[in-house]
Protein backbone atom coordinates (compact mmCIF):
# COMPACT_ATOMS: atom_id res chain seq x y z
CA UNK A 1 0.00 0.00 0.00
CA UNK A 2 0.95 3.55 -1.13
CA UNK A 3 0.82 6.46 1.47
CA UNK A 4 -1.70 9.22 0.22
CA UNK A 5 0.59 11.95 2.29
CA UNK A 6 4.28 12.17 2.21
CA UNK A 7 6.18 13.73 4.58
CA UNK A 8 8.04 16.66 4.35
CA UNK A 9 11.33 14.38 4.08
CA UNK A 10 9.48 12.03 1.35
CA UNK A 11 8.40 15.45 -0.35
CA UNK A 12 12.11 16.17 -0.72
CA UNK A 13 13.23 12.98 -2.32
CA UNK A 14 10.45 13.05 -4.54
CA UNK A 15 11.02 16.60 -5.97
CA UNK A 16 11.04 17.60 -9.98
CA UNK A 17 10.25 13.77 -10.84
CA UNK A 18 7.05 11.47 -10.45
CA UNK A 19 9.20 8.84 -9.21
CA UNK A 20 6.26 8.09 -6.68
CA UNK A 21 4.11 6.69 -9.78
CA UNK A 22 7.50 5.39 -11.85
CA UNK A 23 7.52 2.99 -9.28
CA UNK A 24 4.49 2.01 -8.75
CA UNK A 25 4.53 1.04 -12.30
CA UNK A 26 6.62 -1.60 -11.63
CA UNK A 27 5.32 -5.33 -11.54
CA UNK A 28 8.12 -7.21 -11.12
CA UNK A 29 10.59 -5.20 -9.12
CA UNK A 30 9.45 -4.54 -5.17
CA UNK A 31 11.06 -0.74 -4.49
CA UNK A 32 11.54 0.51 -0.72
CA UNK A 33 13.02 3.95 -0.20
CA UNK A 34 14.46 4.49 3.74
CA UNK A 35 16.06 7.71 4.67
CA UNK A 36 19.08 8.86 6.11
CA UNK A 37 18.60 6.90 9.26
CA UNK A 38 17.60 3.72 7.57
CA UNK A 39 13.97 4.54 8.10
CA UNK A 40 11.53 2.95 5.41
CA UNK A 41 9.36 5.97 4.31
CA UNK A 42 8.14 4.30 0.77
CA UNK A 43 7.31 0.96 -0.64
CA UNK A 44 5.24 0.35 -3.94
CA UNK A 45 2.56 -1.80 -4.57
CA UNK A 46 4.26 -5.00 -5.10
CA UNK A 47 6.67 -4.83 -2.36
CA UNK A 48 4.34 -6.37 0.38
CA UNK A 49 3.35 -8.87 -1.87
CA UNK A 50 6.96 -10.32 -3.22
CA UNK A 51 7.96 -10.18 0.29
CA UNK A 52 5.21 -11.63 1.80
CA UNK A 53 4.92 -8.73 4.59
CA UNK A 54 2.67 -6.14 4.93
CA UNK A 55 5.13 -2.92 5.09
CA UNK A 56 2.45 -0.60 6.50
CA UNK A 57 3.54 -2.01 9.60
CA UNK A 58 6.87 -1.27 9.01
CA UNK A 59 6.60 2.76 8.60
CA UNK A 60 8.96 5.08 9.98
CA UNK A 61 10.68 2.11 11.58
CA UNK A 62 14.81 0.72 10.77
CA UNK A 63 15.00 -1.18 7.69
CA UNK A 64 16.21 -4.21 9.39
CA UNK A 65 13.12 -4.39 11.50
CA UNK A 66 11.87 -6.34 7.88
CA UNK A 67 13.07 -10.02 8.01
CA UNK A 68 14.26 -9.99 4.58
CA UNK A 69 16.75 -6.88 5.31
CA UNK A 70 18.04 -8.21 8.61
CA UNK A 71 19.43 -11.22 6.85
CA UNK A 72 20.71 -9.25 4.04
CA UNK A 73 22.45 -6.95 6.23
CA UNK A 74 24.04 -9.85 7.57
CA UNK A 75 26.19 -10.46 4.53
CA UNK A 76 24.60 -14.25 4.01
CA UNK A 77 26.62 -15.77 1.64
CA UNK A 78 25.43 -17.00 -2.16
CA UNK A 79 26.48 -21.11 -2.40
CA UNK A 80 29.29 -21.60 -5.16
CA UNK A 81 26.62 -23.85 -6.71
CA UNK A 82 24.10 -20.78 -7.40
CA UNK A 83 27.03 -18.47 -8.26
CA UNK A 84 28.65 -21.03 -10.80
CA UNK A 85 24.96 -21.21 -12.69
CA UNK A 86 25.50 -20.59 -16.29
CA UNK A 87 22.51 -17.83 -15.84
CA UNK A 88 22.69 -13.84 -16.64
CA UNK A 89 21.00 -13.42 -13.31
CA UNK A 90 22.86 -12.50 -10.23
CA UNK A 91 21.59 -13.82 -6.93
CA UNK A 92 22.51 -11.21 -4.35
CA UNK A 93 20.20 -12.83 -1.65
CA UNK A 94 18.50 -16.10 -0.30
CA UNK A 95 15.18 -15.64 2.04
CA UNK A 96 13.56 -18.23 3.47
CA UNK A 97 9.45 -17.21 3.32
CA UNK A 98 6.91 -20.17 3.66
CA UNK A 99 9.24 -22.46 4.13
CA UNK A 100 11.20 -22.48 0.82
CA UNK A 101 14.34 -20.37 -0.18
CA UNK A 102 13.56 -17.60 -2.50
CA UNK A 103 16.50 -16.45 -4.27
CA UNK A 104 16.49 -11.81 -5.17
CA UNK A 105 18.44 -10.30 -7.31
CA UNK A 106 18.88 -6.90 -5.17
CA UNK A 107 20.19 -3.26 -6.27
CA UNK A 108 20.66 -0.63 -3.84
CA UNK A 109 20.51 3.18 -5.45
CA UNK A 110 21.88 6.14 -3.09
CA UNK A 111 19.66 9.53 -3.05
CA UNK A 112 21.30 12.24 -3.17
CA UNK A 113 19.68 16.29 -3.14
CA UNK A 114 21.20 18.65 -5.27
CA UNK A 115 23.67 19.77 -2.65
CA UNK A 116 25.40 16.12 -2.85
CA UNK A 117 23.72 15.47 0.77
CA UNK A 118 22.89 11.64 1.43
CA UNK A 119 19.09 11.93 1.60
CA UNK A 120 18.23 8.07 1.83
CA UNK A 121 18.45 4.79 -0.31
CA UNK A 122 16.35 3.07 -3.01
CA UNK A 123 16.38 -0.63 -2.91
CA UNK A 124 14.91 -2.39 -5.85
CA UNK A 125 14.28 -6.18 -5.41
CA UNK A 126 13.43 -8.79 -7.81
CA UNK A 127 12.35 -12.26 -7.01
CA UNK A 128 14.12 -14.61 -9.68
CA UNK A 129 13.07 -18.08 -8.02
CA UNK A 130 11.52 -19.53 -10.84
CA UNK A 131 14.49 -18.17 -13.31
CA UNK A 132 16.88 -19.87 -10.75
CA UNK A 133 15.40 -23.36 -9.61
CA UNK A 134 15.23 -23.72 -13.86
CA UNK A 135 18.22 -22.83 -13.89
CA UNK A 136 19.32 -25.67 -11.47
CA UNK A 137 17.40 -28.19 -12.95
CA UNK A 138 18.77 -27.72 -15.96
CA UNK A 139 22.15 -27.77 -14.36
CA UNK A 140 21.94 -30.98 -12.73
CA UNK A 141 20.14 -32.40 -15.99
CA UNK A 142 23.81 -31.43 -17.94
CA UNK A 143 25.73 -32.83 -15.00
CA UNK A 144 24.38 -35.95 -13.51
CA UNK A 145 24.20 -39.37 -14.94
CA UNK A 146 20.93 -40.10 -15.42
CA UNK A 147 20.81 -44.18 -14.64
CA UNK A 148 23.41 -44.05 -11.56
CA UNK A 149 22.40 -40.48 -10.02
CA UNK A 150 26.14 -39.74 -10.04
CA UNK A 151 27.70 -36.73 -11.30
CA UNK A 152 29.06 -37.32 -15.16
CA UNK A 153 32.44 -37.28 -16.99
CA UNK A 154 31.73 -33.54 -17.70
CA UNK A 155 31.59 -33.00 -14.29
CA UNK A 156 34.49 -34.70 -13.03
CA UNK A 157 37.31 -33.07 -15.70
CA UNK A 158 35.62 -29.71 -14.32
CA UNK A 159 35.78 -30.73 -10.21
CA UNK A 160 39.55 -32.36 -11.10
CA UNK A 161 40.69 -29.18 -12.45
CA UNK A 162 39.83 -27.41 -9.53
CA UNK A 163 40.97 -29.68 -7.29
CA UNK A 164 44.48 -29.49 -8.47
CA UNK A 165 44.63 -25.72 -8.97
CA UNK A 166 44.16 -25.99 -5.11
CA UNK A 167 46.75 -28.55 -4.34
CA UNK A 168 49.18 -26.22 -6.83
CA UNK A 169 48.36 -23.16 -4.44
CA UNK A 170 48.04 -24.21 -0.86
CA UNK A 171 50.14 -27.82 -1.08
CA UNK A 172 46.93 -30.19 -0.86
CA UNK A 173 47.16 -33.99 -0.93
CA UNK A 174 44.87 -35.39 -3.49
CA UNK A 175 44.58 -38.68 -4.30
CA UNK A 176 41.46 -40.35 -6.98
CA UNK A 177 40.16 -43.89 -7.49
CA UNK A 178 39.44 -45.30 -10.92
CA UNK A 179 36.74 -48.02 -10.55
CA UNK A 180 35.66 -50.93 -13.08
CA UNK A 181 32.75 -53.62 -12.27
CA UNK A 182 34.53 -57.20 -13.58
CA UNK A 183 33.24 -58.79 -16.19
CA UNK A 184 30.18 -56.98 -16.26
CA UNK A 185 29.61 -57.37 -20.13
CA UNK A 186 29.14 -61.43 -19.10
CA UNK A 187 27.11 -60.58 -16.33
CA UNK A 188 25.12 -58.00 -18.10
CA UNK A 189 24.50 -60.91 -21.26
CA UNK A 190 23.84 -63.40 -18.49
CA UNK A 191 21.16 -61.77 -16.29
CA UNK A 192 20.05 -59.25 -18.03
CA UNK A 193 19.80 -55.22 -18.71
CA UNK A 194 18.07 -55.19 -15.60
CA UNK A 195 20.57 -57.06 -13.41
CA UNK A 196 23.11 -54.70 -15.35
CA UNK A 197 21.48 -51.58 -14.64
CA UNK A 198 21.21 -52.86 -11.15
CA UNK A 199 24.48 -53.16 -10.71
CA UNK A 200 25.33 -50.06 -11.72
CA UNK A 201 22.79 -48.16 -9.22
CA UNK A 202 24.03 -50.69 -6.12
CA UNK A 203 27.70 -49.38 -7.27
CA UNK A 204 26.77 -46.05 -7.16
CA UNK A 205 25.16 -46.09 -3.77
CA UNK A 206 28.75 -48.23 -2.31
CA UNK A 207 30.67 -45.03 -3.64
CA UNK A 208 28.10 -42.55 -2.14
CA UNK A 209 28.27 -44.41 1.47
CA UNK A 210 31.77 -45.04 1.35
CA UNK A 211 32.89 -41.39 1.57
CA UNK A 212 32.62 -38.02 2.93
CA UNK A 213 29.59 -36.34 2.80
CA UNK A 214 30.49 -32.67 0.95
CA UNK A 215 33.80 -33.52 0.68
CA UNK A 216 34.63 -36.31 -1.92
CA UNK A 217 32.62 -36.36 -5.18
CA UNK A 218 31.78 -39.65 -6.95
CA UNK A 219 31.21 -39.60 -10.57
CA UNK A 220 30.43 -41.77 -13.21
CA UNK A 221 33.27 -42.04 -15.96
CA UNK A 222 31.53 -43.94 -18.37
CA UNK A 223 29.88 -47.46 -18.75
CA UNK A 224 31.21 -49.36 -15.95
CA UNK A 225 33.69 -47.59 -14.98
CA UNK A 226 33.72 -44.59 -12.29
CA UNK A 227 36.07 -42.59 -10.54
CA UNK A 228 36.29 -40.71 -7.26
CA UNK A 229 38.28 -37.66 -6.17
CA UNK A 230 39.36 -37.34 -2.85
CA UNK A 231 40.67 -33.67 -1.61
CA UNK A 232 43.24 -33.90 1.17
CA UNK A 233 43.39 -37.61 0.92
CA UNK A 234 46.70 -39.11 0.64
CA UNK A 235 47.63 -42.77 -1.44
CA UNK A 236 47.42 -44.72 1.96
CA UNK A 237 44.45 -43.30 3.48
CA UNK A 238 43.01 -43.62 -0.32
CA UNK A 239 43.28 -47.11 -0.28
CA UNK A 240 41.03 -47.34 3.16
CA UNK A 241 38.37 -45.88 1.17
CA UNK A 242 38.56 -48.21 -1.70
CA UNK A 243 38.38 -51.03 0.83
CA UNK A 244 35.31 -49.77 2.47
CA UNK A 245 34.15 -49.51 -1.37
CA UNK A 246 34.74 -52.89 -2.58
CA UNK A 247 33.00 -54.06 1.02
CA UNK A 248 29.86 -52.11 0.71
CA UNK A 249 29.08 -53.25 -2.92
CA UNK A 250 29.61 -56.82 -2.46
CA UNK A 251 27.57 -57.03 0.49
CA UNK A 252 24.53 -54.78 -1.04
CA UNK A 253 25.39 -57.67 -4.56
CA UNK A 254 24.79 -60.29 -2.75
CA UNK A 255 21.37 -59.54 -0.99
CA UNK A 256 20.04 -57.37 -3.82
CA UNK A 257 20.66 -60.24 -6.73
CA UNK A 258 18.76 -63.02 -5.00
CA UNK A 259 16.13 -60.71 -5.87
CA UNK A 260 16.78 -60.11 -8.91
CA UNK A 261 17.71 -63.99 -9.93
CA UNK A 262 13.68 -64.59 -8.05
CA UNK A 263 12.44 -63.40 -11.36
CA UNK A 264 14.71 -64.91 -13.82
CA UNK A 265 14.67 -67.95 -15.75
CA UNK A 266 18.53 -67.73 -15.41
CA UNK A 267 20.30 -71.01 -13.66
CA UNK A 268 23.64 -69.50 -12.86
CA UNK A 269 24.46 -70.49 -9.46
CA UNK A 270 25.06 -66.84 -7.13
CA UNK A 271 28.19 -67.48 -5.24
CA UNK A 272 29.98 -68.46 -8.46
CA UNK A 273 28.91 -64.72 -9.52
CA UNK A 274 29.91 -63.29 -6.63
CA UNK A 275 33.26 -65.02 -5.83
CA UNK A 276 35.30 -67.22 -8.21
CA UNK A 277 37.99 -68.11 -5.86
CA UNK A 278 37.69 -71.61 -6.10
CA UNK A 279 36.61 -71.51 -9.73
CA UNK A 280 38.91 -69.57 -12.16
CA UNK A 281 37.02 -70.51 -15.27
CA UNK A 282 33.79 -68.74 -14.26
CA UNK A 283 33.00 -64.99 -15.08
CA UNK A 284 32.40 -63.72 -11.55
CA UNK A 285 31.15 -59.86 -11.34
CA UNK A 286 33.32 -57.75 -8.27
CA UNK A 287 35.29 -54.59 -8.80
CA UNK A 288 39.17 -53.37 -9.85
CA UNK A 289 40.19 -50.17 -8.20
CA UNK A 290 43.15 -47.98 -9.80
CA UNK A 291 44.52 -45.53 -7.14
CA UNK A 292 46.70 -42.13 -7.78
CA UNK A 293 47.89 -39.58 -5.87
CA UNK A 294 48.62 -36.17 -6.91
CA UNK A 295 52.21 -34.80 -6.91
CA UNK A 296 53.38 -31.30 -7.58
CA UNK A 297 53.39 -30.24 -11.11
CA UNK A 298 51.33 -33.19 -12.52
CA UNK A 299 48.55 -32.67 -14.75
CA UNK A 300 45.02 -34.18 -14.57
CA UNK A 301 45.63 -36.07 -17.63
CA UNK A 302 48.82 -37.65 -15.71
CA UNK A 303 47.25 -38.39 -12.89
CA UNK A 304 44.02 -40.03 -14.74
CA UNK A 305 46.40 -42.29 -16.68
CA UNK A 306 48.18 -43.52 -13.44
CA UNK A 307 44.90 -44.23 -12.01
CA UNK A 308 43.92 -45.98 -15.22
CA UNK A 309 46.40 -48.14 -15.36
CA UNK A 310 46.42 -49.16 -11.85
CA UNK A 311 43.12 -50.24 -12.25
CA UNK A 312 43.94 -52.24 -15.18
CA UNK A 313 46.81 -53.72 -13.10
CA UNK A 314 44.50 -54.85 -10.53
CA UNK A 315 41.83 -56.25 -13.25
CA UNK A 316 44.93 -58.37 -14.36
CA UNK A 317 45.89 -59.53 -11.12
CA UNK A 318 44.21 -63.04 -10.57
CA UNK A 319 44.82 -63.91 -7.30
CA UNK A 320 41.40 -62.08 -6.37
CA UNK A 321 38.41 -61.32 -7.92
CA UNK A 322 37.97 -57.62 -6.30
CA UNK A 323 41.69 -55.64 -6.45
CA UNK A 324 43.36 -52.68 -5.71
CA UNK A 325 46.67 -51.48 -7.07
CA UNK A 326 48.40 -47.91 -7.19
Amino acid sequence: MVLENLNNLQEDLFQNIEIKDLLNSLDEEAAIVTDNTNKIIFYNNIASIMLMVDLENFLHKHIETVSYFENLLKKCKVPIKIKDLPTGYKVSHIHEMSGKDHYFEHERVDIYDETGKNKGVLYLIRDITKEINVEMLLSVEVKVDGLSGLYNLRSFYEELEKELSRCSRYGYDLSILFIDINNFKFFNDNLGHKAGNEAIKLLSKALIDSVRKNIDTVYRYGGDEFTVILPNTPAKRAAIVADRILSNFKNNLKKDLKLLMSDTSCDLCLENIILDDDNKDFKAIGLSIGVSQYKKGKSANELIVEADKAMYAAKHDLKENTKISF
